[in-house]
């Protein structure tokens, strides 16, 4: 399970990819896809490689700004796609409706990964959903007390 903190600068992450490919830049532009699984919103964000699997170690590091994480309220399901293969038109970023467009499909909408994921698996998202800890400073709330072993 991958672990994403919204209200951090960057969120850093490892995960083992099956089928390494050594194309050079194979693995530069990635983008994630997520749903959350409650109500299954879902959203996109972009991530960078900081460091690329190879034929001895299949570990993809990616790095991400915490402000491209979506709202921080529990577990998502996420793939994460290389941008190079971009199909175009989504329907559910449109608010055209299907009866009345007359706009072909290759140009509306937002383009989307396609294809074959690299990575798939759940993530956690934290962040400023959290509760705050309330810490009680005043010298007549701290105590001393002794043990004894018996």
């Amino acid at each position: 399970m991958l672990q994403f903190d919204k209200s951090a600068a960057t969120n850093n992450n490892a995960v083992w990819i099956e089928t390494v490919n050594t194309s050079s830049g194979y693995y530069d532009d990635l983008e994630l896809q997520y749903s959350q699984s409650y109500d299954r919103s879902s959203g996109s964000f972009d991530l960078s490689t900081y460091s690329a699997p190879n034929q001895y170690r299949h570990w993809l590091v990616i790095t991400n700004s915490g402000s491209l994480a979506p709202i921080p309220s529990g577990q998502y399901d996420i793939e994460i796609y290389r941008k190079s293969g971009i199909g175009d038109g989504r329907w559910a970023f449109t608010d055209q409706v299907w009866g009345t467009t007359d706009q072909k499909w290759d140009t509306f909408g937002e383009s989307v990964a396609v294809g074959l994921a690299l990575y798939k698996d759940r993530a956690y998202i934290s962040g400023s959903n959290e509760t705050s800890i309330k810490q009680y400073l005043s010298p007549n709330e701290n105590g001393k007390y002794t043990t004894y072993n018996g």
